[in-house]
């Protein structure tokens, strides 16, 4: 990519997205982002992988999210300077490879996520306690009227979505977001997303983690998850400060669990 060089110029040139100037040097620059497309995606095609999710991410920063709206970005000179692209999109061309290859590209890019706050350096705040926060929740979009895939009953009382988030430190680094359909409980499918953002926010911060969460993952197997992951990477014992919003009956069965032995009786 072409390194922008800010300066007075005889000629006028203006554009309503000049911040796409950052977004590329962050993508290009803190991130090896088409790298990782090119090594586990086969094929050679005309319009890189790389390509295409940059197009992508440069739409979503647009506040567009519709396959149609490249087509404005097609003859636009900044667009793909900005970039760093080599060959702007078709819509088509967004929309087979987006289908085709859903779950790889959700994946390289949520691993180039991390890496860029990693890269970047971002400052973290700790608490008062000196423990990161790592805070999991789930949050309702409301797309009622709609009759899009996995649109459902929220706990809200409206229909839509039901996406869960993690977020890191004060600042509120975002680790990753999950869509999930509307009607799905909180803990269906909470211990993996748990892990892989316990996972993330090791790369990120050395520092002892409080993660934080609803009451709806007052679970066992919440606590047993959190027992496999270090406090610190320079700890030994195995056990992540946590907080949660656990029953009183709960905690004698959590206490036992750890304890690789079978539940307290009276």
């Amino acid at each position: 990519m072409k390194k922008i060089v800010i300066e007075q110029s005889s000629k006028a040139f203006y554009s309503s997205h000049s911040g796409l100037a950052l977004v590329g040097n962050l993508i290009n620059g803190y991130t090896s982002l088409c790298d990782r497309f090119e090594k586990e995606v086969p094929g050679q095609p005309r319009i890189s992988r790389g390509d295409v999710v940059k197009a992508y991410v440069g739409l979503l920063c647009l506040g567009k999210s519709d396959f149609e709206a490249v087509k404005g970005a097609v003859g636009d000179d900044w667009f793909k300077e900005a970039l760093g692209l080599q060959r702007v999109p078709s819509e088509e061309t967004l929309r087979q490879r987006f289908d085709r290859y859903a779950e790889t590209f959700e994946r390289l890019v949520g691993q180039c996520s991390t890496e860029l706050l990693e890269r970047a350096e971002v400052p973290v705040t700790p608490l008062a306690t000196g423990h990161v926060a790592l805070d999991l929740d789930v949050f309702c979009l409301d797309n009622s009227g709609t009759k899009k895939e996995g649109v459902s009953r929220t706990y809200q009382g409206y229909d839509g979505y039901a996406p869960i988030g993690a977020y890191l430190g004060d600042e509120g680094w975002c680790l990753g977001i999950e869509l999930r359909e509307g009607s799905q409980h909180c803990q269906n499918g909470f211990i993996s997303f748990l892990s892989e953002m316990l996972d993330r926010a090791r790369k990120v911060t050395r520092k002892s983690l409080l993660v934080r969460t609803d009451a709806a993952h007052d679970a066992l197997e919440t606590l047993v998850e959190l027992r496999r992951h270090p406090r610190s990477p320079s700890s030994s014992n195995g056990i992540l400060a946590s907080r949660t919003s656990l029953t009183g009956a709960t905690w004698p069965f959590v206490r036992a669990v750890l304890r690789n032995r079978g539940p307290e009786r009276k």
